[in-house]
């Protein structure tokens, strides 16, 4: 659902239901570029030297999976991307955020990189959003029915809420600024199980001293957004799932999308889907633990950039005979 979504919204493409292998391309390519990012996982990541190492050489194995992860990563650009560009030669193409994007190149002033490079950045900052939002966004939704499975007094709350002010009807983007406690527990899903714990490796242009730290050139700089996020002194019982916490507005966001120029471009657009995601789900479905299986326990997956719930058991069950004719509407719409 969430893959679908990013899909139609960023290329306007419609993907297949049960499978589309777009969809299959991007999730690829995707979990290729979590193994890769991981230090760890790659000795050339700490010892650059590597690089030189030819694929056929003993033990460069390494080098041979980095050039299939590179290869599907392209196909994930490049492949939607041309896909809407043909769309719109035909003038057949529907709205999407690339689409207006590269309208508005071609209708403005020449950009100073020129025509060609400005296309190459739409095509690498539409995909980007798209391979990271739809893993991570997939992982925030699994621990948000996580946490309402764990805590039914948090989602009795949070559906009183949008009763009173939706009246049953499904929920819309504008809604999100007249439901102050559902969205403290996005901003807590976020924070208790967020599913980059540590961010993306960058690399020092330039030495630097921070807080009397010396941070030479060229040095991987890695964020511990997991830490920062479980801060006792900034969140007290940071362990424990309180969307309350929020409801304080001097408390800061955890820095799950990064921090700086560089933080993630489509950040925006993933709060906006979970917004949705979570509203719907709350305002049609109860989540409940499935009977007669083992108790959810809130652990997660390791070693990989993104991370995920440990697999469980969840029943959505719809919450009366209307709401459920108001989802089936809208999957048919």
């Amino acid at each position: 659902m969430a893959a679908a979504m990013l899909l139609s919204a960023i290329y306007g493409y419609e993907p297949s239901y049960p499978y589309d292998n777009r969809i299959e391309t991007v999730e690829t390519a995707f979990d290729g570029m979590c193994e890769a990012a991981m230090p760890a996982n790659f000795y050339v990541n700490t010892v650059p030297w590597l690089v030189h190492v030819p694929a056929w050489a003993p033990g460069a194995a390494w080098r041979r999976r980095a050039n299939e992860i590179r290869a599907w990563r392209d196909r994930a650009i490049n492949e939607p991307f041309e896909w809407t560009k043909s769309q719109m030669a035909a003038n057949i193409a529907s709205p999407s955020m690339l689409k207006n994007l590269l309208t508005n190149m071609a209708t403005g002033a020449v950009p100073k990189h020129g025509i060609e490079e400005e296309e190459d950045m739409l095509r690498w900052v539409t995909g980007t959003i798209y391979a990271t939002a739809s893993d991570t966004v997939v992982s925030t939704i699994k621990t948000f029915i996580l946490a309402m499975v764990l805590h039914p007094e948090v989602q009795k709350k949070a559906q009183d809420e949008i009763d009173r002010v939706l009246g049953g009807r499904l929920p819309e983007l504008s809604d999100r600024h007249s439901l102050p406690y559902l969205t403290a527990i996005m901003k807590e899903v976020f924070r208790w199980r967020t599913s980059v714990p540590i961010g993306v490796p960058r690399r020092t242009l330039k030495e630097d001293v921070y807080k009397g730290y010396r941070i030479p050139k060229g040095s991987i700089v890695i964020m511990n957004t997991w830490a920062i996020s479980h801060d006792p002194d900034i969140y007290p019982q940071p362990d424990k799932f309180k969307p309350e916490r929020y409801l304080d507005p001097t408390l800061p966001k955890a820095p799950i999308f990064g921090l700086g120029r560089r933080d993630c471009p489509g950040a925006n657009f993933a709060e906006a889907t979970f917004f949705i995601m979570a509203s719907t789900l709350l305002t049609v479905y109860s989540i409940n633990p499935t009977p007669g299986k083992p108790y959810p326990e809130a652990k997660a997956t390791n070693g990989a950039l993104a991370s995920h719930p440990l697999p469980f058991h969840s029943t959505l069950t719809p919450r009366s005979e209307s709401r459920k004719r108001l989802m089936e509407q809208w999957i048919d719409n």
